[in-house]
């Protein structure tokens, strides 16, 4: 949280020309959303916020945090697979593409014109 808080103020102390920021990982958005309130700035209403991870907390900040879910049992499946194919000698493919879910809450807003 600290990192993202840090970052936010360096960005906001930068430039104020901006109406989204995507962190990282859910901890990074949650401290940029306090560096964004801490600037005087409103979330989603001047600046949306976008994490990655959907951690537990995710939902029970304010505002809640829009963030992306990826599928971490299915990545530690995919993951588990891969490796006995490797120590069996079978070809496994260089890339596997998996589907992540964006979360939607409110730490978003409509873009505005």
């Amino acid at each position: 949280m600290q990192r993202g808080y840090q970052a936010a103020l360096t960005i906001m102390g930068r430039t104020r020309d901006f109406t989204a920021l995507m962190a990282c990982n859910d901890g990074s958005a949650m401290g940029a959303i306090r560096a964004i309130q801490d600037c005087g700035r409103n979330v989603p209403g001047d600046i949306s916020v976008v994490g990655v991870d959907d951690i537990r907390f995710a939902e029970f900040i304010f505002p809640r945090l829009t963030t992306i879910r990826q599928p971490l049992k299915e990545m530690g499946r995919i993951a588990a697979s891969t490796l006995l194919q490797r120590i069996r000698g079978e070809h496994v493919p260089e890339e596997t593409l998996i589907q992540p879910e964006l979360v939607t809450r409110e730490s978003t807003a409509s873009p505005r014109r």
